[in-house]
């Protein structure tokens, strides 16, 4: 297990009940064998978030936050698992000793949170000082207030190629480690260095912990460009940090709601006029990562990009994050085309709040977007539309609102559904056999290409076995060989039964199990399963046969339908070495689609 050491771990495990360490951020009732409570993860009336200390897992039916002790110890603190494996440690009472490599890459790291703090602090003196008088007139000028500039620990960067170089060697701090921090760069050359940020208002970027581990500038005279952030380093990655994040999480997690602007200056005022589950995506289009990471704590978001054209095309694209990662969003616009920082100061908190709580939805706000650009009363504009809004059903995961999207896509423009779903299918084709790409969090087909009800039969029986999977070895040993992994179209679920599926997973238990898998959705699901009996009784291995049999069915229905369209484009195209060919492999298909639908069970 990497980073892990097992044996300090499974002492841990020995020493501390999960219970023990759940029950200090949890008030648990009791329910037969497992104990229930509110979720710490997100905002809730009715309790859904479960422990089961027999197994060590706990698990909430409401986010889907899953795990085992250190789990838990990492999201409630927002830890490393090192980091959480040594705050348990601490509390079990067991020595935690680490090899050379790992003490050296500890020190490396722990020397690069020092750099940067220190940093940190002369950024700060320097905006009281007399240097930072222009700094300080600018925050006053854009209504920045004394007490928002203190907790978000703003600073300022000498105009000096080397002050903050002079300062920290001082401290015993040398040129490569403010390199390596990136506060530093080499000049041209190889003779010396200089600092990175000069006369800049500086904005720290704090890690989940509230430590600084990267700097924004913004600069206060006619530098380009207008923002520059330090480079990425070994503590910071742009595409995986979101900036007030540390400040926000507890509000989020709190309403269950994130509120997503662009830059330094919106989250900042955001949080000034008392939205604090305000974030910034640090001024740049938003990852998969960062969304990723906002989920961990929110339920739900809106976005709130700048109203120009820029603003956005920004928005339109972080959509298509949010709808692959499944975390619902809506977008707000605000009037007279305004960034939430302008909003805020010109017109207040309340509109602003307004706006937030009329956030359009994905669907309508696409829509909207791509009205403005075609004519939805003529033909083609109708088919440009249609094009466009292709794309957000293409890559929406769950197929109940792909249907949805189809739906009211066809009733707003008047036209059939069938047409629309046709165009969605045509424009997927390129997307491996009109499957949409199994990207991060993402999973089912484009909507109408799936043949219902077989296909949702195919979505139950492949979690139902799954979880017999997990819930029992004789299952396991009996599907083994059978089948793969591959089978199964959730990524979560994929890389779940690549480690059940593994030859030694018959006798191990399920903390073994857990330390295999590295996607979180993985992680959750077997948490899920082993605090959740299977819905099934009698001959396990049976039901599971039954599973595969139903996925087989319907994956071999697929096959049929692309071979099918493919048979009736050859003969379109007048081509008959190539219709001869798909004939012969639909007649293949077909024979072993009913072979199969003969058996009573089969895998």
């Amino acid at each position: 297990m990497a980073g892990r050491s097992r044996e300090v771990a499974d002492e841990i495990r020995r020493r501390i009940n999960i219970l023990d360490v759940v029950s200090a951020h949890v008030t648990l009732k009791r329910s037969g064998r497992r104990y229930t409570g509110l979720c710490p993860f997100h905002s809730e009336k009715t309790p859904s978030f479960t422990v089961n200390p027999e197994q060590g897992f706990f698990y909430c039916f409401g986010c889907h936050a899953g795990g085992d002790v250190f789990d838990f110890v990492m999201r409630m603190g927002s830890l490393s698992f090192p980091d959480a494996l040594g705050e348990l440690a601490a509390r079990a009472g067991v020595r935690l000793e680490r090899t050379p490599d790992e003490e050296r890459r500890g020190g490396e790291r722990e020397r690069l949170l020092r750099t940067v703090a220190e940093a940190e602090a002369f950024f700060r003196a320097r905006l009281a000082a007399d240097d930072g008088r222009a700094a300080r007139r600018y925050l006053a000028d854009r209504g920045v207030a004394a007490a928002a500039a203190e907790a978000f620990r703003l600073g300022y960067a000498p105009s000096g190629w080397d002050a903050l170089l002079g300062a920290l060697r001082a401290r015993g701090f040398d040129a490569a480690a403010l390199e390596q921090a990136g506060l530093a760069v080499v000049r041209t050359g190889g003779s010396g260095h200089y600092d990175a940020l000069r006369q800049r208002l500086v904005f720290p970027i704090h890690d989940l912990q509230g430590r600084p581990i990267a700097f924004g500038g913004r600069a206060l005279d006619d530098g380009t460009p207008k923002y520059l952030n330090t480079r990425e380093t070994a503590l910071f990655v742009k595409g995986r940090t979101l900036y007030a994040l540390d400040a926000a999480r507890a509000a989020i997690r709190e309403t269950g709601e994130a509120v997503v602007v662009e830059g330094y200056m919106d989250a900042l005022t955001c949080h000034q006029f008392g939205i604090t589950n305000a974030v910034a995506s640090l001024g740049t289009a938003l990852t998969q990562d960062q969304v990723f990471l906002l989920k961990r704590f929110a339920a739900r978001a809106v976005l709130v990009y700048d109203a120009d054209a820029s603003g956005m095309d920004a928005a339109e694209r972080g959509l298509g994050i949010f709808e692959q990662a499944e975390l619902p969003v809506r977008v707000a616009v605000l009037p007279g085309r305004a960034d939430p920082d302008e909003f805020l100061h010109r017109q207040g908190v309340e509109p602003f709040r307004r706006s937030l709580a009329g956030a359009q939805s994905v669907f309508d706000y696409r829509f909207a977007m791509a009205s403005a650009r075609h004519d939805g009363k003529t033909v083609e504009g109708k088919v440009g539309i249609v094009d466009e809004m292709s794309q957000l059903i293409i890559i929406a995961p769950n197929p109940v609102r792909q249907a949805e999207y189809v739906r009211l896509l066809a009733e707003r423009l008047g036209v059939r559904e069938d047409a629309v779903r046709g165009q969605v299918r045509r424009l997927s084709k390129d997307r491996d056999d009109a499957v949409r790409p199994a990207t991060a969090g993402g999973r089912g087909e484009v909507a109408g290409h799936r043949t219902a009800p077989e296909a949702d039969g195919r979505a139950g029986a492949e979690t139902l076995l799954l979880h017999l999977l997990v819930a029992d070895a004789a299952v396991r040993a009996g599907v083994r060989g059978a089948v793969d992994a591959r089978v199964f179209r959730d990524p979560a679920h994929q890389a779940l039964a690549q480690a059940l599926l593994d030859p030694e997973t018959d006798a191990v238990e399920p903390v073994r199990l857990r330390e295999r898998l590295r996607d979180e959705g993985a992680v959750a699901l077997l948490s899920r399963f082993l605090i959740e009996e299977p819905p099934v009784r009698g001959d396990a291995r049976r039901v599971a046969e039954g599973c595969l049999r139903t996925m087989r069915i319907v994956d071999l229905t697929e096959r049929i339908g692309r071979l099918t369209a493919a048979h009736a484009e050859a003969v379109r195209g007048r081509d008959d070495h190539r219709r001869d060919e798909l004939a012969v492999e639909l007649l293949e298909a077909r024979k072993e689609k009913e072979r199969i639908r003969e058996l009573k069970v089969s895998v």
